[in-house]
């Protein structure tokens, strides 16, 4: 009895399993079988432009100097005025040593007469009101990048901390300490008074510690002339720097890209358009410049020049750039190219209402990889809008077909 027990209970086992494997194609067959695949329509925007290789191009000059060790005073994009001091040269490793001994010498020297005249704590809303100000500043220069603006803004917030933390007993303390480093400073300027030699700027611009070769060639009077076939041969490695270089000077506000396009992408547009360039630097994402020159087309190609009067201290360091050119963009709802049908010179789409197919007819703005772009007519809410869900099938469909 337990052995025709057991059989019974493998028996119903097995058909178990058969009605559930049955059940499981049963209902993949049909979900297969049904036709039909939804999918969103969705707000977006697109752009039509192009990606391309092209050079930075600006007014500027190589500084030099004929001391044999040079340090740079400003950073990477600084503004600097006529006559201001770029960098410092010095004759032998022990100038410089002492050169920068003596400025730290002196910075710590403001720091501590500042500290000691704010000993009295009287005016501490007032300090921690500063400081809180500076803060919020740093912190606002440091999003934008703006290295040369964060150094001063931080120069200017360690001796108000400084300040912040000195009480009155500690006053006797820092003039004694302020004595000691006088006496050190003097010794110093001395020492360095010959060691050292000053390089400025003959005029105001932004300094950039770059030099490449291409200050005297890539010029923008040179762009004036310059044609396609002359930039795609232009070799970065013929030319070079003098050796006593030590930064340029970039002068003016205006600045070039210069690229080689394809004819017909040049042809979309002329001289005064204003287009949108992204460069990979976050910070030159999205900038506008002006068409200054369409090059005459060779061999089905064309130079395309763009100038921008705005962000130069950003571009002071850059050269060869790839770069997207966007000509124009547009907006609508992504519609895929299988959810449109062409019905009695219509054009639309289904979308699933109530479980019905709801036809509406849509204008295509836009054509790009395997989507449409479609004008989203916000006037009418029987448009069609952002969420409506679109039938995806090729078997026959009509206005009212019951989808199941």
């Amino acid at each position: 009895m337990r052995k025709q027990g057991e059989f019974y209970l493998k028996l119903i086992s097995i058909l178990l399993a058969v009605v559930i494997a049955a059940y499981v194609l049963f209902s993949v067959l049909q979900s297969s079988g049904s036709g039909y695949a939804l999918e969103t329509a969705v707000y977006c925007e697109v752009g039509d432009g192009v990606t391309v290789s092209g050079f930075v191009v600006r007014s500027e000059e190589v500084l030099v100097s004929a001391s044999p060790i040079v340090v740079s005073e400003l950073t990477e994009g600084e503004r600097v005025g006529s006559g201001q001091r770029v960098a410092t040269g010095y004759q032998s490793g022990s100038a410089r040593e002492n050169r920068e001994e003596l400025l730290s010498l002196r910075r710590q020297r403001d720091q501590l007469a500042a500290a000691a005249a704010g000993s009295d704590s009287s005016n501490a809303p007032a300090l921690d009101a500063e400081i809180s100000d500076r803060i919020v500043t740093l912190s606002a220069q440091t999003a934008q990048q703006r290295f040369g603006a964060m150094r001063s803004t931080a120069a200017d917030l360690q001796p108000l901390v400084l300040r912040r933390s000195v009480s009155g007993d500690d006053a006797a303390l820092i003039r004694r300490r302020i004595a000691e480093i006088d006496r050190r400073i003097e010794t110093l300027s001395a020492q360095t008074s010959t060691g050292a030699t000053a390089i400025t700027a003959y005029e105001s611009g932004y300094f950039s510690e770059r030099t490449d070769g291409l200050e005297t060639v890539l010029t923008p009077e040179r762009l004036e002339t310059m044609t396609a076939e002359d930039l795609l041969n232009l070799d970065e490695t013929a030319y070079s720097y003098p050796e006593n270089a030590v930064g340029r000077l970039v002068k003016g506000q205006t600045w070039y890209f210069a690229a080689v396009l394809p004819e017909q992408q040049a042809a979309k547009c002329e001289k005064g358009d204003r287009l949108t360039v992204n460069f990979a630097d976050s910070s030159l994402q999205g900038l506008w410049m002006r068409v200054e020159r369409v090059g005459t087309p060779e061999d089905g190609k064309c130079l395309l020049v763009l100038s921008c009067e705005r962000m130069l201290q950003n571009v002071t360091a850059l050269r060869r750039q790839t770069v997207d050119i966007v000509f124009d963009t547009y907006d609508g709802l992504r519609v895929p190219k299988t959810a449109i049908y062409y019905i009695n010179g219509e054009t639309g789409v289904y979308i699933l209402e109530s479980a019905r197919a709801d036809w509406k007819e849509v204008e295509i703005v836009y054509e790009y990889g395997s989507d449409y772009l479609v004008r989203w007519d916000k006037s009418d809410t029987d448009n069609l809008w952002p969420g409506d869900e679109l039938i995806l099938t090729s078997d026959d469909i009509e206005d009212g077909k019951v989808m199941e």
